[in-house]
């Protein structure tokens, strides 16, 4: 009589096994899907590259490339559970909102890395300077830039946020020389400033073949007089470059060079 009363645990049983075979096939089926489209950019995305020639270009192009692959194969894993294109993108809306407001640096930084790789501003071996901050760019990521000061020393690189690039002026220093601007104090106007250049520019043109005195002038600064020397150092000895050339403008002009009394 009583188990007229009792609920069948069996219908119950057997209801809730679909259920979790439903379920782990949906899972097996959504990470298979996952799996073809990554093997499908795995083998296609060097192909993608190959079409552009300058390496910014492959960088961006295989990155779009990627994005919009593996959003494709997204949807079709959300559409497998059964959310509509409707819910889908409805979804996506309030998940996009939500982050613009907790990842505003990340979002910035992504901008920037499409200001770079679009506007180009500097490329993939060029020096640039951008605040205190300056040296080869050796990488340009998603979210920042790599900056070598010295390939003498390794591991000595700088990380940059690319959004820096979007608040900050970025000076382009070349890919192989930088021009130095050198100011000396003087204490009156050199004699013979003529042969003085020349025999700076000989010592110069002897301490490295790459390097080369650009410019020479007076100026004028809080009512003192400088001597201004402008000259191109290769980057690879950039230091030892600069300070030879100062070495040399003492030599040149180190009479009228003024020193403070201690």
């Amino acid at each position: 009589m009583l188990t007229e009363f009792l609920p069948d645990f069996t219908d119950f049983s057997e209801a809730t096994t679909q259920k979790w075979v439903h379920f782990f096939d949906q899972i097996f089926v959504a990470t298979l899907v996952l799996l073809i489209f990554r093997l499908i950019y795995k083998f296609t995305s060097g192909r993608i590259a190959q079409v552009f020639d300058e390496q910014e270009e492959q960088i961006f192009y295989t990155k779009i490339y990627g994005w919009v692959l593996f959003t494709i194969g997204a949807f079709i894993v959300l559409n497998l559970f059964g959310l509509s294109l409707n819910n889908i993108t409805l979804f996506i809306g309030i998940i996009t909102t939500g982050l613009a407001f907790a990842l505003r640096e990340v979002l910035l930084s992504f901008i920037g890395w499409l200001v770079l790789l679009r506007k180009k501003p500097f490329r993939i071996g060029d020096h640039i300077r951008i605040g205190d901050e300056y040296g080869k760019v050796i990488h340009i990521g998603t979210y920042y830039v790599i900056l070598d000061k010295t390939s003498d020393i390794p591991d000595d690189f700088t990380r940059i946020p690319n959004r820096f690039f979007l608040e900050k002026s970025i000076q382009k220093l070349g890919k192989n020389r930088s021009q130095e601007k050198l100011m000396f104090r003087i204490t009156e106007r050199p004699d013979n400033k003529e042969q003085r250049i020349e025999k700076l520019q000989t010592i110069i043109h002897e301490i490295d073949a790459d390097a080369k005195l650009l410019s020479s002038n007076f100026d004028v600064q809080d009512d003192r007089l400088y001597l201004v020397i402008n000259v191109l150092v290769p980057f690879e000895n950039k230091a030892q470059c600069r300070s030879r050339v100062v070495e040399a403008t003492l030599d040149s002009f180190g009479e009228f060079i003024y020193f403070p009394k201690e």
